[in-house]
């Protein structure tokens, strides 16, 4: 056990969600310890870690939020001593201000919404982490006095390290996300593909790819369009821009520009598409142009692997938490 750290964190971690960038390693002030939770002797296994590690609090990651808090009470009523260590659970991105107009939400409403908000206003969480900061306020409006704050997603830096050597970027334009029944994506596809063909530029188009193979596509591409679902700030700019890919998509909202900025760091495209490719001729007719957004994304994007996102975001609100609890 690393002594030095200040706060000690268990994480129980939903299978599918292990390579997911939130909770993936210790930070400067945040020791952490992770359980997947399969396999055999889950209970045991989870008591055990909170024996050796005295945590502050507990994460639950993934969708079987209810049953893992159920897990949880069985194993703290053999330690009692831990019956009320807080528990924290992190919003993937909500986008709940464009989805509820100027109403404002409560904790009933708000779990009506989908099962993501349901796991978030489930009683026994004390800390809900919001990956949209302009959500932030609303669901802490709505879930009151359950403590809110802002977190950003972090990648995993075992997958999406900036240190890693360069490979041959190959591809001049990729497409790498599911089309998720959606038409926007599709049309994205169709003309990304077109252009690049009258162009002479390379195009690649893959589905269904997720962590080192999604990784090693990235690397080999000059440039990742995109095309968000509500124009949130998606996972793919921060493990795009962290390789150098100059990250391309439609118009962001949500604090977008607290976070990256555009034209300098990543760019965007029209909605409906009018001069797309104009700015991926811009970029790849120009290699100037193109390195430098790809230095600039990368070095901003160095700020946001989870050891760094977990020292800015989570640590104040763990020491927020903990003061309370304190009284």
């Amino acid at each position: 056990m690393l002594k030095n750290k200040k706060y000690r964190i268990l994480v129980l971690v939903y299978p599918i969600e292990k390579y997911v960038g939130h909770w993936a390693c210790s930070s400067e002030s945040i020791e952490l310890a992770r359980i997947i939770m399969e396999g055999e002797d889950i209970k045991h296994r989870i008591k055990t870690k909170i024996l050796e590690l005295k945590p502050h609090a507990i994460a639950i990651i993934g969708k079987k939020v209810a049953e893992y808090h159920s897990l949880l009470d069985q194993v703290l009523k053999n330690i009692p001593e831990f019956k009320n260590i807080p528990r924290i659970y992190r919003c993937q991105n909500t986008v709940l201000a464009r989805r509820i107009g100027a109403s404002k939400p409560s904790k009933e409403t708000l779990s009506e919404l989908d099962h993501w908000f349901k796991f978030a206003t489930h009683p026994k969480f004390s800390l809900v982490l919001v990956q949209t900061l302009t959500d932030v306020d609303l669901i802490s409006e709505a879930l009151d006095p359950t403590m809110v704050a802002a977190c950003p997603y972090g990648y995993d830096k075992t997958i999406f390290d900036p240190d890693l050597s360069e490979l041959e970027r190959s591809i001049d334009v990729g497409c790498y996300f599911n089309l998720r029944n959606d038409d926007r994506r599709k049309k994205l596809v169709e003309k990304a593909s077109k252009i690049c063909k009258k162009n002479n530029w390379t195009f690649k188009f893959e589905l269904g790819k997720y962590w080192h193979d999604y990784a090693n596509l990235i690397r080999r591409s000059k440039i990742c369009l995109h095309h968000s679902d509500q124009q949130e700030v998606p996972f793919r700019i921060y493990e795009t821009t962290c390789f150098g890919t100059v990250f391309v998509t439609d118009p962001l909202t949500c604090k977008i520009e607290t976070l990256f900025e555009k034209d300098k760091e990543y760019l965007t495209y029209q909605p409906d598409f009018s001069n797309l490719e104009l700015v991926l001729g811009n970029a790849l007719n120009d290699k100037e142009k193109w390195l430098t957004i790809s230095k600039a994304g990368k070095k901003k994007a160095r700020n946001y692997s989870w050891d760094k996102v977990a020292e800015t975001y989570v640590v104040p609100a763990l020491e927020k938490l903990l003061k309370t609890r304190e009284k």
